[in-house]
């Protein structure tokens, strides 16, 4: 039995550097947990990949998304806010919560994100849409160029969701730096993690400054919730470094005492606001999210050799990938017959691929009408949701780990 757990999820992105810092945070007290110099420290470092713009700390950043679209659409008369399917429901059900109607973009075939082509298909249709949230899935950017055309043509506010792209360029220019608005996550299975954390970049100056006096009133996390998510945290990199029979005990008796702060919350989950996900990012989780982003293009160029290492071994990619854009791949997707079999063969051996996205609104597989989508309405995405997985491209992924799974995926049958 292979004891290293091997994994797109269960915080990929965490090394020994960033439990010392989970761990003096916790138990020598040195900093402040909830307001703190991390803050600002962590945003004029994103000041670097942003430079003309104003940055707002979150706890996430559907919670970013969120608190942005309440005061956007409080200004302007249409709500219609566009976003692709194949992705996850916490985008628009931060829509609704904001007071929007999601319009909802099918993937174009052979693709993970909608073309100008499909955009322009829903415009025809739906001529009152007033925001436009690109995904950029996996790390395969959307044709900004083309798309940028369409929103300033059609006076329509153009949103960066950079989750799955953070680092990556078009025109050796960042992606961020293209819309008015653009989104980061810190999220732990995320480019760079602060276990949780969020950063609305506002690219345009008069937004900007209006956004602040709304920013100035959001409060901070409570600090038992602070400490109480550090600890799982900390805890989750003891099970991840001897994922056996007594750690994954363990891991279950955290989820009994109620220790662990799921990605997504069970308000979330039954359509409801989840309120702390829409309060201000912490000091401490800062100070980590900061540790990562130093780490950058070490994770960057680690994913990229861990992709190439799949491509040589056969296996291949789904996805066309848009010319003139650097890039990497957050997770390598890949395209099987029963992906779920898959999944399962290889937990035996402590390999737990990644099922983004098993459904149009993922995870989500029911009930979607709460989020505003009906099965039917985008059949790319929802035909792709039947074969996909993805594979971990992460820094905890060694190159002998991609080897192993690429052996493992080539023998399934």
């Amino acid at each position: 039995m292979n004891k290293k757990l091997i994994s797109p999820d269960f915080f990929p992105n965490f090394e020994e550097d960033d439990y010392k810092i989970i761990k003096d945070l916790l138990f020598k007290r040195k900093e402040n947990l909830t307001k703190g110099e991390y803050e600002n420290f962590l945003i004029n470092e994103l000041k670097k990949f942003f430079p003309n713009s104003e940055i707002f700390l979150f706890n996430s950043e559907r919670g970013a998304l969120q608190k942005f679209l309440e005061f956007y659409l409080n200004k302007i008369q249409n709500k219609k806010v566009a976003t692709q399917a194949f992705t996850c429901f916490v985008v628009p059900n931060a829509i609704l919560k904001a007071g929007g109607i999601p319009i909802f973009l099918d993937i174009k075939r052979g693709h993970l994100n909608f073309d100008e082509e499909i955009l322009k298909d829903s415009l025809n249709k739906n001529k009152d849409i007033s925001v436009v949230i690109l995904q950029n899935t996996f790390g395969i950017p959307n044709e900004i160029n083309k798309i940028l055309e369409i929103t300033e043509e059609n006076n329509i506010l153009l949103i960066e969701n950079l989750a799955h792209s953070f680092g990556a360029k078009y025109k050796e220019k960042y992606l961020g730096n293209f819309g008015k608005v653009a989104l980061l996550t810190f999220g732990r299975s995320k480019v760079i993690s602060g276990i949780f954390g969020g950063a609305l970049i506002i690219n345009d100056k008069n937004l900007g400054e209006e956004f602040k006096s709304i920013y100035e009133k959001i409060k901070y996390p409570s600090h038992f919730w602070i400490r109480k998510t550090l600890f799982y945290a900390y805890m989750v990199g003891k099970i991840r470094s001897n994922y056996n029979k007594f750690t994954k005990g363990l891991a279950y008796t955290l989820r009994f005492f109620k220790i662990i702060e799921p990605e997504i919350s069970k308000k979330e989950y039954s359509g409801q606001e989840d309120e702390i996900r829409c309060l201000k990012m912490p000091n401490a989780f800062a100070k980590i999210a900061l540790n990562q982003l130093k780490k950058i293009y070490k994770f960057s160029e680690h994913r990229e050799k861990i992709a190439k290492i799949y491509l040589k071994e056969g296996i291949l990619p789904y996805a066309e990938v848009p010319s003139q854009f650097e890039f990497y791949y957050l997770r390598y997707p890949i395209t099987v017959k029963n992906p779920n079999k898959l999944i399962e063969s290889l937990k035996k051996y402590n390999i737990y691929l990644g099922n983004w996205y098993n459904s149009p609104l993922a995870p989500l597989k029911k009930r979607l009408d709460r989020f505003g989508y009906y099965y039917g309405m985008c059949k790319n995405a929802e035909e792709l949701c039947f074969s996909i997985c993805n594979l971990p491209t992460n820094i905890l992924t060694s190159e002998d780990d991609a080897y192993f799974v690429s052996d493992l995926i080539k023998k399934f049958k």
